[in-house]
Formats: structure tokens, sequence, C-alpha cells
């Protein structure tokens, strides 16, 4: 469950409103508004997968 508590702008759509925060492997984040959340939680997920994949590639080489 999102909650959109957070007083501030869209990473996504660039408006000022209430948002909630996505968190990435690589440990920065990004705020969504409710309107971007599918969006955005598709691509946290997206990016979040292909940093594990690079790792495990890289580590594998090693």
């Amino acid at each position: 469950m999102h909650t959109f508590t957070i007083e501030g702008f869209c990473d996504w759509c660039q408006t000022p409103s209430f948002v909630t925060k996505h968190e990435y492997i690589d440990g920065l984040c990004h705020h969504s508004c409710e309107k971007c959340l599918s969006f955005a939680i598709m691509d946290v997920k997206q990016f979040n997968q292909a940093e594990i994949e690079f790792r495990n590639r890289s580590s594998a080489q090693s």
C-alpha cells in the first residue's frame, strides 16, 4: 500500500503534489504522485531487475 503523505514534486510528471517514495536497489529514490504511481512502480521495478542482472553478470565474470 502506498501512502501519499510527503509534499513535494513528482519525479515523473514534475507537478507539485502529495507523493510517495520509490527506492532503487542502488540506493537512490524518487517520488511519484498518485497519477504516476503505476508507471513509477513499473519503471523502478525494471531498473532494479536490470541492476540485479548486471550485478550477477559482473560477479560471474570475476
